[in-house]
């Protein structure tokens, strides 16, 4: 396997686990344990569906995937789902290396 299918693989592995993180902490946020106070629930709500999207992309990305992800990761901490979003962030960076 050559390096850039190797880091390629780390991104999708990443996003598919901060993927996961989100889907966690959004669910949190729905039921009303939450670290930020934004938007409430309807913020859980599309944090939620913004995260099963990062882990369809980690499943099968597409050619812009980390730009995708990037542009996901801000609007999962837009919504209040902090660390989901740094996560998916950090994916981001690991596939904009590469």
């Amino acid at each position: 396997m050559s390096k850039l299918q190797e880091s390629d693989l780390l991104m999708r592995i990443m996003a598919i686990a901060s993927g996961i993180v989100a889907l966690i902490e959004a669910v949190l946020k729905i039921i009303g344990v939450e670290i930020l106070f934004w938007w409430g629930w309807i913020g859980g709500a599309v944090a939620f569906v913004l995260a099963i999207l990062v882990i369809l992309l980690g499943i099968r990305p597409i050619h812009y995937t980390p730009v995708f992800l990037g542009i996901l990761g801000v609007g999962i901490i837009f919504f209040g789902v902090l660390i989901g979003g740094i996560i998916v962030l950090i994916a981001t960076i690991l596939g904009a290396i590469t």
